[in-house]
């Protein structure tokens, strides 16, 4: 087990976008989706009440910390990191009005930071 920290503008990503892979929840039931459901849900619920600016400063200033992830959930959330990386470069490289040099740089930098904690997981294996 390993722990991870994520900003909550992350964790919601993340959590959106194997919403959309799975299909919602109990369809794969050793996924971490279904372990981090309700907390998603939560903040989530929490981000919508609040005010454009508060909202922001959560978004990018607050923290998930996830205290404890096994290595089969850690390589699930990789492979959603990877997919952020690979849409942003997408924008990016078709100049949609959406795509943002800043948001690439940030899912890079988490990609790196996830590949470590694996690469400890590996070694103590």
């Amino acid at each position: 087990m390993a722990k991870v920290k994520f900003t909550v503008h992350e964790f919601l990503a993340i959590m959106g976008h194997m919403d959309e892979e799975l299909g919602g929840r109990n369809p794969h039931p050793d996924s971490v989706f279904n372990d981090w459901y309700t907390q998603w849900r939560e903040i989530e619920d929490q981000a919508e009440s609040m005010g454009p600016m508060e909202r922001a400063d959560f978004l990018f200033d607050g923290k998930v910390n996830i205290k404890t992830i096994s290595e089969p959930h850690l390589i699930e959330v990789i492979r959603c990191v990877e997919d952020q990386v690979e849409m942003h470069k997408k924008l990016i490289a078709e100049n949609d009005p959406d795509a943002d040099e800043d948001d690439l740089d940030i899912w890079q930098r988490k990609l790196v930071e996830l590949n470590a904690v694996l690469k400890e997981f590996q070694l103590k294996g």
